[in-house]
């Protein structure tokens, strides 16, 4: 019987999640299936009651519900208790996990890059910077710092990582010493209709500085483009969405896809877009 996924969220119809998790399943020639639900807040509470019947064995998590489905899962891994985006379905348990970090760790040593002895700079403060500033600091950054355009909320995610936390006004100041500076927002993504009001903050990074940004759609923002001008080491946020969906497939299927996947994944995602 073929085994159902999902990935859940709102708005949904732009997720890749589908193509990349279909795709490992004809490489790996299994029985299964996954397709994307809208999902809102409000109609949350009904897609779980809905679970069994739809013989659902597991789903992911994408805005705005990724803190949202919290109160209803059985158990949570330690790493995942701001921010959920798998959930695996078991003997009508529902348990959750988070593959955010390990996903953008992946894809940033992928370019070279690390977070070890690092000045870290995250532009933004919402849930998956929680995760990444997490990830960072076990991983032996020298320094970290979130800026957001709400200090309370950027001083929440400060303490609980062994980070400073500042305006996003503040900005200019840290970037002399960033070694690694992450926008996290979406400012630039591709129907949003907002963006950085000026990026001459790139032009005080140092040169060896890697700029990231997790928006994938454009696969180049402004952001990213004036930092790639500059010489900078740059990365967008489609290898951190195909690996998260493979350390989540890995939960789901227990098979962690190979470098050699990800090309296959990455060339059928390209060729989707022409």
């Amino acid at each position: 019987m073929t085994k159902k996924y999902c990935v859940i969220g709102y708005p949904i119809a732009h997720s890749l999640s589908p193509a990349i998790h279909n795709t490992l399943y004809e490489l790996y020639h299994l029985d299964c299936e996954y397709t994307a639900y809208p999902v809102d807040r409000k109609d949350l509470e009904a897609f779980l009651r809905q679970i069994s019947a739809r013989d659902i064995h597991g789903f992911n998590i994408t805005m705005p519900l990724k803190r949202d489905i919290i109160p209803y899962l059985d158990s949570v891994a330690e790493h995942a208790r701001g921010s959920v985006n798998t959930v695996v379905a078991t003997d009508g348990k529902l348990c959750g996990y988070s593959t955010d970090a390990q996903g953008f760790y992946t894809s940033l040593r992928s370019i070279g890059a690390d977070y070890s002895d690092q000045n870290i700079v995250f532009i933004g403060a919402g849930a998956v910077t929680g995760l990444l500033c997490a990830d960072a600091s076990r991983r032996n950054a020298k320094e970290i710092t979130i800026l957001g355009r709400t200090l309370p909320k950027a001083q929440n995610l400060a303490q609980n990582c062994n980070a400073r936390a500042a305006g996003l006004d503040q900005l200019q100041a840290f970037m002399p010493q960033c070694g690694l500076l992450v926008n996290t927002t979406p400012l630039g993504m591709s129907g949003t209709g907002q963006d950085f009001d000026s990026l001459d903050f790139i032009d005080m990074l140092p040169a060896s500085a890697t700029v990231c940004d997790l928006i994938y759609s454009p696969s180049e923002t402004a952001f990213l483009k004036r930092a790639r001008k500059r010489g900078l080491k740059t990365m967008n946020g489609l290898g951190m969405l195909i690996w998260q969906a493979f350390y989540a497939f890995e939960k789901f299927c227990g098979i962690l896809p190979t470098v050699e996947d990800y090309q296959k994944v990455l060339s059928k995602l390209k060729q989707g877009n022409q």
